[in-house]
């Protein structure tokens, strides 16, 4: 892991997020992390190549795929898919505790018939964004516990990362041929939005500093202004306008914790008309003031 960058969302050109792997050699994050209310990873919509599982084993919390909103309590597992739109979300007064494992799909492909036969048909599948293993399910158990044995056994270790991902995977293709099963009403609209809303996320990563109208975002995902609100509703649960004011704010707390930048030059580089606004917008969003985020961040 590069250390600078732990716990910030860096974008490709195409807005994809660049995950910070625990070894740049070697594609794989696995961490035993925390959401509540007011964190700063909260409500982050990304999105990657890379395969994503999160174990729940305290409490329990909320996720959101592509739209679609799924409650995970302690012993739910859930797989999102490869490219798929997704961010976590707590809910209050709970702080819930998962393993979080995003694994890239190239650890398993050691030749092309294993690609071809067993990977590349789950991950180029539109119609299962995701996977949700419920607490009972006849090999939820089996999945958390290989969640754990990823973080407890083979961190550190890519062969056993390697191995576990196999026994993962296999718990996954199994769902994946029972296909039929499953209910989510995937449709070419809500695909093209998710296509779109991508677009528009990408506009404000590369724009965020700037002052940013509504018409300029809907503009890059080519759409109406309100075809525009009605896609960030649906899939960030955040009008536009507030997107990019969350947007912001989490890029004031990047600052905040990476550099010595007076107020007034953070309000600057993220888009602030000054420090006060600032100030206020934070405080909105993460419960604290950039001084008491900052304070908080040095203990």
């Amino acid at each position: 892991m590069i250390r600078e960058y732990r716990g910030l969302v860096r974008t490709n050109e195409d807005g994809s997020e660049i995950v910070n792997y625990d070894d740049p050699s070697f594609p794989s994050y696995i961490y035993d992390g925390y959401i509540y209310g007011g964190c700063t990873w909260e409500k982050v919509p990304h999105f990657h190549k890379d395969v994503e599982l999160l174990s729940v084993h305290s409490s329990c919390m909320g996720y959101s795929v592509n739209g679609s909103s799924i409650f995970l309590e302690k012993g739910d597992t859930i797989f999102v898919n490869s490219d798929q739109l997704h961010y976590s979300y707590a809910l209050p007064p709970r702080e819930a505790r998962y393993i979080i494992s995003v694994l890239h799909p190239r650890i398993l492909c050691s030749n092309y018939a294993v690609e071809s036969k067993a990977i590349m048909p789950v991950i180029s599948n539109k119609k299962i964004p995701y996977i949700h293993f419920r607490n009972g399910d006849r090999d939820a158990a089996d999945i958390q516990a290989l969640m754990f044995e990823l973080h407890h056994k083979s961190l550190g270790n890519e062969f056993l990362i390697t191995k576990t991902f196999f026994e993962i995977w296999e718990i996954i293709l199994n769902r994946f041929n029972e296909s039929g099963r499953f209910s989510q009403d995937e449709t070419v609209n809500q695909d093209l939005h998710n296509e779109v809303l991508k677009a528009m996320m990408n506009y404000v990563d590369k724009n965020y500093m700037n002052n940013i109208t509504l018409t300029e975002i809907a503009s890059a995902g080519g759409i109406s202004k309100s075809l525009c609100n009605s896609i960030f509703n649906k899939y960030t649960q955040m009008t536009p306008i507030e997107y990019i004011m969350h947007y912001r704010t989490r890029k004031v707390a990047d600052l905040l914790q990476s550099g010595d930048l007076s107020m007034s030059e953070i309000a600057e580089q993220t888009g602030f008309s000054n420090a006060s606004y600032m100030a206020e917008t934070f405080k909105k969003f993460y419960m604290l003031s950039p001084r008491e985020y900052k304070k908080a961040m040095e203990q």
